[in-house]
């Protein structure tokens, strides 16, 4: 792309931030788009410096689509004005005062009184936008979402549906997810074993929700997801394969819903084996819903709830016996749980006319 000139309504001289771009901008934008915007204030102090957006993206680390999102972006909010030589043909950027928000079009959600969180900065509970035909073919049109939803095809090894793309490119365009971030989405859930486009885009709302907006930053999370996934496994005794579907979800919940130690969600796994003698996901998901409704949030707080039951449990063993009576001298029954339960299981999905009729 050509060079283009930078000019501006503001002083020149110092790199300096005005206050209402910091608590009333900066906290609604996402972070790459404030890399940018910053960056152009330091290049205002240099005009011997060449500005593209080809150099931009090499100084920032971007894609050019990431820096044209940037750019409008800002153009929307009333920050810069971009001035083009032809209809893609970018020759000059000017950067405006910047408006008070009495004076923007689109009010902001942000007070500046009001907690700025990470998470704020993208609005994931916003819904998804359907897309219009003519919006699509503009889609289309872009050499970047093309080549973004044929990526997504290798990875998923099928061609996209209609509601798969549209998914896609709500990641793209309301999330604000780069092209390089949604491909390591993709590529991330498909190697945990998983190619539902519910469960991508369950992830994708996780990320959106914890701000992240780099790959960089979301390959940091997935590191400390994949290790407390390959514990929960390992303690389920599961060492041949990767988690599926189901289990997926248990361990994304509890890794990233209750506030746990990853040893808390081992201790609830090893009771599950030991009372069951088999992985049972579902089981130990109860567990820690009985923990998380006792405000339990270290194996301590386990630990102390074990020892006050057994205060309140049965006497000790030395203690003098009953007087024998009818019932008690009734012989007690050994039953094989396992094989109940097994064969109740067995009994819910039998068809109806194999069940025994109620009516005997």
């Amino acid at each position: 792309m050509s060079q283009f000139s930078l000019k501006t309504e503001l002083p020149a001289g110092i790199t300096g931030i005005s206050n209402l771009f910091l608590d009333y901008y900066m906290p609604k934008a996402n972070g790459e788009y404030v890399k940018v915007y910053l960056y152009l204030l330091r290049a205002l102090s240099l005009p011997s410096k060449d500005l593209s957006v080809t150099a931009l993206a090499d100084a920032l680390d971007h894609t050019e689509g990431d820096i044209l999102r940037a750019l409008k972006y800002w153009e929307k909010q009333q920050l810069l004005r971009l001035e083009y030589s032809s209809p893609k043909e970018l020759q000059g950027i000017w950067l405006l005062k910047i408006p008070a928000p009495d004076d923007v079009t689109e009010p902001l959600n942000q007070s500046p009184a009001a907690p700025v969180q990470p998470a704020e900065r993208i609005q994931p509970k916003e819904k998804k936008k359907s897309y219009s035909h003519e919006e699509l073919a503009l889609f289309a049109d872009q050499a970047e979402c093309r080549q973004l939803l044929f990526v997504c095809e290798q990875y998923l090894n099928r061609p996209l549906s209609s509601p798969e793309i549209e998914t896609f490119l709500y990641f793209y365009d309301q999330l604000h997810f780069s092209p390089d971030l949604i491909e390591y989405l993709v590529e991330y859930c498909v190697c945990k074993g998983s190619s539902s486009i519910h469960y991508i885009e369950a992830v994708a709302l996780a990320w959106a929700e914890a701000g992240i907006s780099t790959v960089s930053a979301a390959k940091e999370r997935t590191t400390t997801y994949t290790r407390g996934t390959f514990a929960i496994m390992k303690a389920f005794g599961i060492n041949d394969r990767n988690p599926v579907e189901p289990e997926l979800k248990y361990i994304e919940k509890w890794l990233t819903s209750y506030d746990f130690t990853l040893e808390l969600i081992l201790e609830a796994c090893k009771r599950t084996m030991d009372r069951l003698h088999k992985p049972r996901f579902e089981y130990a998901d109860g567990i820690l819903q009985k923990w998380a409704s006792q405000n339990v949030h270290h194996l301590e707080d386990v630990k102390a709830l074990d020892s006050e039951h057994q205060k309140r449990g049965r006497p000790a063993k030395t203690a003098p016996a009953a007087k024998a009576t009818g019932f008690t001298n009734f012989k007690q029954r050994d039953y094989d749980f396992d094989r109940l339960e097994e064969q109740l299981l067995k009994s819910q999905t039998a068809p109806a006319s194999s069940r025994p009729s109620s009516d005997t």
